[in-house]
């Protein structure tokens, strides 16, 4: 019989057992494909896993420490508490051209006295026409900044100048066009002597008269009173053909070392003889002019008292000494800077007279004019204007640094509610304000001569009100911040006192609940209350509201009765439109009926264009945009020495007295610029996806890890499927081996083999019971003999 052995090349038997079994296990070359999409579902399992998780931390800081970080910068611009941040351009000309800098523009708005002839020569009512706004653009230099230790405060010195600004002024004007109001120097030189002929007196009591009598002076006063007066007119003028007259002949000098009999014979009726009203120029009005009648008593006092004694006095006293003659100091200390700074203001007169006579005539002038202030006190006192407050231009040169006095703020680096407060204003801390004076009225012409000499806040009596420095400058409150849910909706603050130091208070500036588009930024209105000027128990300690409701009384500040108000005197007593005639631009003569609704509410329109506003965007806490406008008035008051006539009492005595007569109104305006807009707009554009993203990228995130984690289930149910295969093929394979060697594995009728063996007892030996069948193609091996085999790889 023949037989087949395993090695035989044509063992069919075999071949008919593989097609026949049930493919249960993978094949080998099934297996490879297969680990590899295992593997690729682990790395992308993984990855998504790493991804996710990074993208759901990245949401976490995108949502809390990146608006943290945003914060803290909002909040760092708005303060500077290092000497880095404080000798930058934009600290240091906050107004200049720079990127982070913001232009500043005075509009100057003059009142100009149409009847003013009229008015003096038969007291008929004023009547002003509005003409403007002539527009200059501010810059302020700041010098010797110093932090504190503890960078709570700054110390600085500053400046300005002004330029003036064509395209930003009315259409058809120009700085040289000239209006007529009323003359500071006059007013603040006839109301400190107490009228004309104190003045006089006191003139020829320094000069021509110095060896005379009272009696004798007070009779050359009222025999030569007015003419007198006329010639100081217009010396003081600067119209070159009244200045012409007065000092013909070296008519000055012959005058002031002689007497009024040099000056007898001159014609001296024309208007720039009047004294009240000048002529000025715009840019005079604006930026400021010399004045020799103020000059010339400031002067005068300096070489007759303060070289002689009181120099030496001030310089050496102490304690309660030097309150006594505080007054007395402060006026040499007002001579000795008039001294250094004359050459300027002559330089100023001799170029107005060269301009009309030339250069030869105007240099004759000036030297028996103002030439002769170190001689004979003669100065040209520099006048401040409306916007530049020295009277002096320094846009050419800067001032020496040593003139000039502190300014101390509070930087907000230890209180951001403190930003920009002052604590010293041009070298004081207080000022003396205002007297009780008992009753709801002007103050005369002889209390505030002597509100001068024993006004001290060291050492103040019980009826004058001493106000502290303070209040802020306006630019920037406490930041509203930056939180995950974008910039801060609210400002911090309902309110703020805005510091100003040519009036020596604060005036608040209240939430008015408006928001307000500006370029794109939504900035929150702030304003004066229409009650700001109203007269209350409070108020009157500091003038507000004296003597009606709507004006704050500036007399014990400038020496002179002064009111301000708003323009066109907007939210004050209608009796102010009455006394006088108001003429805006448009040609409407401004009544109570124009200003005021039925209801007596303000039109809306002349809100908008006479309030006072400042919008400040909440998140920063920085004032965007700010329109401060104001009306400064003036009155003239009764005589000290002559009764019943007015401090003009040698010239116009007739003339009505403590008649509020507007001379003009100003806006101060500031804006962000674009360059500044675009960088808020960024961060806020940045802001707003704060919340956003933290939800966007959570989202992702855990959409990635669960992704990940999907595909990690899935390839770890494969892993175990390919595991559990690779022990059922080594099992079967083992115990295939096992009986192939033994020769057990015989062919069989119904699959072509049968299972053929038996145990020690003799009986027929099965595989094991969940093994069906193997299909492995087996190299036949010949019984009893042991050879080698190729082995299924375990996966």
């Amino acid at each position: 019989m023949a037989t087949e052995t395993p090695r035989a090349q044509t063992n069919t038997a075999f071949e008919h057992f593989e097609k026949a079994s049930p493919n249960v296990v993978p094949k080998v070359e099934d297996v490879e494909p297969q680990r590899r999409r295992c593997c690729s579902q682990k790395v992308w399992a993984v990855t998504l896993m790493a991804v996710g998780s990074l993208t759901v931390i990245l949401g976490i800081l995108y949502g809390t420490a990146l608006p943290a970080y945003v914060n803290k910068a909002v909040k760092d611009e708005v303060v500077h508490c290092s000497d880095s941040e404080v000798a930058k351009e934009s600290y240091l000309d906050p107004y200049g051209d720079c990127d982070d800098c913001s232009p500043y523009f005075v509009s100057v708005y003059m009142l100009n006295a149409t009847n003013a002839e009229d008015y003096l020569d038969t007291n008929s009512k004023l009547q002003v026409r509005e003409m403007g706004p002539y527009v200059y653009r501010r810059r302020e230099i700041k010098l010797d900044v110093t932090l504190s230790d503890n960078a709570s405060t700054v110390t600085y010195k500053t400046y300005t100048y002004h330029t003036y600004d064509a395209d930003k002024s009315c259409d058809g004007c120009s700085d040289s066009d000239e209006i007529v109001s009323f003359d500071t120097g006059y007013f603040s030189v006839i109301a400190a002597t107490g009228g004309e002929f104190n003045l006089l007196a006191s003139i020829a009591a320094q000069s021509f008269a110095l060896n005379s009598t009272l009696s004798e002076i007070q009779e050359i006063v009222g025999q030569y009173g007015e003419q007198m007066m006329r010639w100081m007119n217009g010396l003081n003028s600067l119209d070159p053909a009244a200045m012409k007259t007065v000092t013909n002949n070296s008519a000055v000098v012959t005058f002031l070392t002689t007497g009024p009999e040099a000056i007898a014979d001159l014609d001296l009726t024309g208007f720039a003889y009047n004294g009240l009203f000048v002529k000025r120029t715009a840019s005079q009005w604006a930026l400021g002019y010399p004045s020799m009648l103020a000059g010339l008593i400031l002067g005068s006092n300096y070489l007759n008292t303060c070289v002689t004694t009181m120099n030496a006095q001030c310089a050496s006293c102490s304690g309660d000494e030097c309150l006594s003659i505080s007054a007395a100091c402060s006026q040499c200390t007002k001579g000795a800077a008039l001294m250094a700074v004359n050459n300027v203001t002559c330089g100023i007169i001799e170029s107005i007279y060269a301009a009309e006579y030339g250069d030869t005539e105007a240099a004759t002038l000036v030297g028996t004019t103002c030439g002769l202030c170190e001689a004979m006190g003669l100065c040209a006192a520099p006048l401040p204007g409306i916007a530049e407050s020295s009277g002096l231009d320094y846009s050419q040169a800067a001032p020496d640094a040593s003139s000039l006095l502190d300014y101390v703020k509070r930087t907000g680096c230890d209180d951001l509610t403190k930003i920009g407060t002052y604590v010293e204003y041009n070298g004081f801390t207080v000022a003396p304000v205002w007297v009780d004076l008992g009753e709801r009225r002007n103050p005369t012409l002889a209390e505030l001569s002597a509100f001068s000499s024993y006004a001290n806040c060291a050492s103040p009596v019980a009826n004058i009100t001493c106000f502290d420095v303070s209040g802020t400058d306006g630019a920037a409150l406490k930041p509203g911040g930056v939180t995950i849910n974008g910039m801060a909706k609210h400002t911090t603050a309902d309110y703020f006192n805005s510091y100003t130091g040519s009036i020596k208070i604060y005036t608040t500036i209240s939430n008015m609940e408006t928001e307000v588009d500006f370029n794109g930024v939504s900035l929150h209105r702030f304003g004066t209350p229409s009650d700001t000027f109203d007269y209350t128990d409070e108020n009157a300690k500091l003038g507000t509201g004296i003597p009606v409701d709507g004006l704050h009384q500036l007399s014990f500040v400038t020496g002179f009765l002064t009111y301000m108000s708003g323009p066109f005197f907007i939210f004050s007593n209608t009796s102010l439109l009455e006394a006088v005639e108001m003429t805006n631009t448009n040609g409407t003569v401004v009544t109570a009926d124009y200003m005021y609704e039925s209801d007596g509410s303000l039109v809306e329109s002349l809100h908008s264009a006479y309030g006072t506003f400042v919008d400040i965007e909440s998140g920063t806490g920085q004032t965007m945009s700010a329109r401060k406008r104001s009306q400064i008035s003036y009155a003239v008051a009764a005589s000290s020495v002559v009764p019943n006539a007015s401090m003009s009492d040698l010239v116009w005595p007739s003339l009505p007295t403590e008649v509020v007569l507007p001379t003009y109104w100003v806006e101060e305006a500031g804006e962000a610029k674009d360059s500044v807009l675009d960088t808020f707009k960024s961060t806020l554009t940045l802001v707003k996806t704060f919340l956003p993203g933290l939800i966007v990228l959570i989202i992702v995130g855990v959409i990635e890890v669960g992704g990940g984690l999907f595909l990690w289930r899935r390839y770890k149910q494969k892993l175990e499927v390919l595991r559990y295969g690779s022990c059922l093929l080594e099992r079967g394979l083992r115990w295939m081996l096992h009986h192939v060697l033994r020769g057990d594995l015989l062919p069989g009728q119904d699959n072509g083999y049968r299972r053929q063996s038996s145990d020690s007892y003799g009986r027929a030996a099965s595989p094991p019971p969940e093994i069906v069948a193997v299909p492995v193609k087996m190299q036949p091996v010949t019984p009893g003999v042991a050879e080698s085999y190729e082995p299924v790889r375990q996966v």
